[in-house]
């Protein structure tokens, strides 16, 4: 994914009812010059940097992914709490896509994105964590785990702007445009999931949507760098965060 620059995230939110985003490779998180609010090198000056760092890092690969699972493939929506457990939802799947077999209340995770996976979990399969952080993204709220010593960082989200789940992503397949990877994966832990992308493939780069209902599906955007066990695989990292989840909300159904 690019990093933003200055560019402010209302006009990246603006975009959501859009064109289906294209969404780089990250390059990297590095910020645009900021004013120095104290002595250089002082302890409130590294730490505002390294808050605006994270915040960065966290809109900037949550955004990107919710913006092009939240984009209509039609004219056709559907409404509710995005944290209900309807027994179905009217006319979905469709465009080929799997049926949920046993959906999944999302209360957990709309009250506390990070409780999706322990530091203790996601550090026992991608290594050391420098910092997990919630944050306030368009469509609700979701969370970042960043590693150490620069090793990248994984993203997730609840796609609940956009209410078609996992057929929205095989619409845009069957169409032909809208996704430059379309991957169905193996289940996990019982559910359907599939890798995507709209450009930015590339070594560390994965993003994933697994259908927790018929109309919701959790995305994980992970972004690796040297270091991490996982650089060769960011997917099968992406799928152990997307175990955890599954395990933690079929804990409190």
């Amino acid at each position: 994914m690019k990093k933003t620059g200055t560019r402010p995230l209302k006009g990246i939110y603006d975009q959501i009812n859009g064109a289906v985003p294209h969404c780089p490779r990250s390059s990297g998180s590095t910020l645009p010059p900021q004013p120095n609010h104290g002595e250089p090198g002082s302890r409130q000056a590294k730490a505002g940097r390294a808050l605006r760092t994270r915040r960065l890092i966290i809109a900037s690969t949550i955004i990107c992914t919710t913006l092009l699972l939240a984009t209509a493939c039609n004219d056709d929506k559907t409404s509710g709490s995005p944290t209900s457990a309807p027994a179905s939802s009217s006319g979905l799947p469709r465009a080929g896509a799997p049926a949920v077999r046993s959906p999944l209340k999302t209360d957990l995770l709309a009250a506390d994105p990070c409780g999706a996976a322990t530091k203790t979990e996601v550090e026992g399969v991608g290594g050391a964590l420098k910092s997990t952080a919630a944050e306030d993204i368009a469509s609700g709220r979701g969370c970042a785990w960043i590693f150490a010593e620069s090793a990248g960082n994984v993203s997730g989200a609840l796609n609940v702007g956009q209410p078609d789940g996992l057929s929205h992503l095989y619409a845009l397949k069957a169409q032909g445009s809208g996704v430059t990877t379309f991957k169905p994966l193996p289940d996990i832990a019982g559910y359907p999931a599939v890798e995507y992308a709209n450009g930015g493939e590339g070594k560390g780069a994965c993003q994933l949507a697994v259908g927790l209902r018929d109309d919701v599906t959790y995305v994980l955007v992970t972004q690796l760098r040297r270091g991490n066990p996982y650089l060769d695989d960011p997917c099968g990292l992406s799928v152990k965060i997307a175990e955890f989840t599954i395990q933690h909300l079929k804990a409190v159904q």
